[in-house]
């Protein structure tokens, strides 16, 4: 999956500050619901923080994937952010989170999401990815690192 996608420069935002998971989702709605007029801001929050009551999205080691099925939402939205510190997320590890990508799908979407989640997971679970985008200072830099090709441990030859 190209991440060029579903992530444009307008929804990747570098050094956000985030004092709580629940202001840290407000602030993230109301960041895609001004680049992406055809959602609301309280319907996406609403739905985030119900996600987030199924279950933490915080995968561990530093990153969350929140993810939502939204109404009036017409494709799949990706968003990046890169917190200025780190903010208890309940992650699976306990430990803070400082890297997150929200992913909103259409209301009626099954399925299809499945495979950009796990392909989000594959992305966030190389390091070196990781740390290329937690040494980005700016939204155009963390853009660039989010979209560059990555090398899967399996294709590295030594």
């Amino acid at each position: 999956m190209e991440l060029n996608t579903i992530l444009s420069p307008d929804l990747t935002f570098c050094n956000i500050q985030g004092v709580s998971k629940k202001r840290l989702l407000e602030t993230s709605a109301e960041l895609i619901a001004e680049k992406v007029t055809s959602v609301d801001a309280n319907q996406i929050y609403n739905a985030l923080i119900a996600r987030e009551q199924l279950g933490s999205t915080g995968l561990g080691n530093g990153i969350a994937i929140p993810h939502c099925r939204v109404p009036k939402c017409e494709s799949t939205i990706g968003c990046l952010i890169k917190l200025e510190k780190p903010i208890d997320f309940d992650a699976i590890d306990g430990k803070p989170v400082d890297l997150l990508f929200y992913l909103l799908v259409p209301e009626n979407t099954i399925e299809g999401h499945l495979d950009v989640l796990r392909n989000l997971a594959e992305r966030f679970n190389n390091n070196e990815y990781c740390s290329n985008l937690r040494g980005c200072n700016g939204n155009a830099e963390l853009f660039a690192a989010a979209t560059a090709e990555i090398t899967q441990p399996d294709d590295e030859t030594e």
